[in-house]
């Protein structure tokens, strides 16, 4: 999961809160408007500092080390043939940090006029830090929206996710959180609008949110 655009995005949020608050009503005072800003923009970055916290220490109700479904489990549930597409060879692979350990499967596509399509399949087994940017931009809820494309938190059948639409390189993302465990992204480039969410639909969300795994990847 990429970080660097969450520090844009609480910037954004906190001026959005500054010109609602000071635009809206007339019957409000300067000092009330002001007052309002200021009571959404501290509850902006009090959520922010939670999700910073665990990020650093790792603190949440689920602390403890778990074991990571296989890679080889997770190959199960990428994407076969997609279009006219041609689907490379899937790769995965298990790794350990400290006492903790994570597995992730991929595979991608490539098509004519440059198309290409990536599908990701992370467990992170209960990391508490590898799930932290995530959850901080869906507590978020947010929305962006221009002629240029869009970024929003959404959901996708019983699951939250974030996708983003850039409509003039046509790249497309979707990420989803399944399970509240497995974390699954879709990306492509030089494809419709819509072929990130028919690629995410040719996976078994469901079924994989069921995995559980019987011993350390």
């Amino acid at each position: 999961m990429r970080t660097s655009l969450y520090p844009l995005i609480a910037c954004c949020l906190l001026m959005t809160a500054i010109i609602t608050a000071c635009g809206g009503g007339e019957q409000k005072s300067e000092l009330d408007k002001l007052t309002e800003a200021a009571e959404q923009m501290g509850k902006a970055a009090q959520e922010m500092g939670k999700s910073a916290e665990e990020m650093a220490t790792g603190a949440t109700g689920e602390s403890e080390p778990q074991p990571a479904v296989s890679f080889k489990v997770l190959m199960n549930y990428l994407p076969g043939d997609f279009g006219d597409m041609e689907r490379q060879d899937p790769e995965g692979e298990s790794m350990t940090m400290g006492s903790w350990n994570y597995s992730q499967a991929s595979v991608n596509y490539r098509g004519p006029d440059n198309a290409h399509a990536e599908v990701e399949i992370f467990d992170y087994a209960y990391i508490p830090m590898l799930y932290s940017s995530f959850r901080m931009m869906w507590k978020m809820n947010y929305n962006k929206e221009s002629s240029r494309g869009y970024e929003r938190t959404t959901d996708i059948g019983d699951y939250p996710a974030i996708e983003k639409w850039t409509a003039e390189s046509q790249n497309a993302e979707v990420t989803v959180l399944v399970g509240d465990r497995y974390i699954v992204s879709v990306k492509t480039r030089n494809l419709p609008e819509d072929a990130a969410r028919d690629l995410l639909g040719m996976i078994d969300l469901k079924g994989l949110a069921k995995e559980k795994a019987q011993s350390p990847a």
